[in-house]
């Protein structure tokens, strides 16, 4: 298994010593007036779950990151986009209403993923870097962004109070649930649902990597064997459309039909190519001290 060595503290990083009332409130004074562009999550019932239909959108992440978004004044976006997720294509979408440019860094490989062709479609500027593990990428798009005083860097998961604060409050309009099932990689969604409604329980599918102190919050973790970039067996994805290699991975896990009020969250489904020839974008960069 890729991924089952998770800090298992109880502790949301995003709360740290606030108590669940003082959290939810000081997510919500920090959104302030802004209020959420895109139609209100649809909440459809599949199999006893609740499921909150994102796949309406590019992805959940145009809801938080237009909080963040919107109070950028730089000109340009850069954040690190992996070979899957939706955070490139949402970025984008957000970027656009607030006429920003977008500059992702990828990595490099000898032919670019879909999801990347998707971004560079729709208007990225690639940036591509032969690395060891993404924690590098992240780095060196840091530092190309502090360089650039017109360029506003984007933590992995669009870690950042603001994206926080607003999916807490598109999250507050929906009634709360007793079980969440959410997948997990960076943990951003799961810690700001926790706030929104801190009573519910938790459960992350993670999915992608090793959760560290404080990014699980008090969600009970299940380790994803699979790879990241693999996908799930059809005969497990959900009845609605999803990323097989991401929320696609989280169905099998959940009781249907129960007693309990279940909620998932599935954060959007495959975005689509129009232009094939993306695909020929040479991507594949030798190691920097090669150079």
């Amino acid at each position: 298994m890729p991924h089952n060595k998770h800090v298992k503290d109880g502790f949301n990083i995003d709360i740290g010593m606030m108590q669940p009332d003082e959290a939810k409130n000081y997510y919500l004074d920090l959104a302030g007036d802004w209020e959420d562009p895109n139609p209100p999550p649809r909440i459809v019932e599949h199999e006893g779950i609740r499921v909150v239909r994102d796949d309406d959108l590019v992805g959940s992440k145009v809801r938080g990151g237009d909080c963040l978004i919107s109070s950028i004044k730089q000109d340009t976006i850069v954040y690190v986009q992996p070979r899957t997720g939706l955070a490139g294509v949402s970025i984008l979408d957000v970027a656009k209403r607030h006429n920003k440019a977008v500059r992702l860094f990828m990595p490099s490989s000898k032919k670019i993923s879909h999801h990347q062709a998707c971004c560079i479609e729709q208007g990225a500027e690639a940036s591509f870097h032969r690395i060891a593990a993404m924690p590098n990428l992240n780095k060196i798009a840091k530092e190309w962004a502090d360089q650039n005083p017109n360029a506003f860097f984007v933590p992995l998961g669009l870690k950042h109070k603001l994206v926080t604060a607003g999916m807490v409050k598109v999250a507050s309009k929906i009634k709360e649930p007793e079980v969440v099932y959410v997948a997990t990689s960076t943990g951003v969604l799961t810690r700001s649902l926790q706030i929104a409604w801190p009573n519910a329980r938790f459960v992350s599918v993670a999915v992608s990597r090793n959760m560290k102190a404080g990014e699980l919050g008090r969600a009970e973790v299940i380790s994803e064997p699979r790879a990241f970039t693999a996908h799930e067996s059809k005969e497990n994805l959900p009845p609605f459309p999803n990323i097989d290699t991401y929320d696609g991975k989280v169905w099998k896990y959940i009781p249907k039909y129960s007693s309990q009020d279940i909620l998932f969250w599935n954060v959007g489904k495959e975005p689509v190519l129009q232009d094939d020839t993306i695909y020929e974008t040479e991507s594949y960069r030798d190691w920097d001290k090669n150079l």
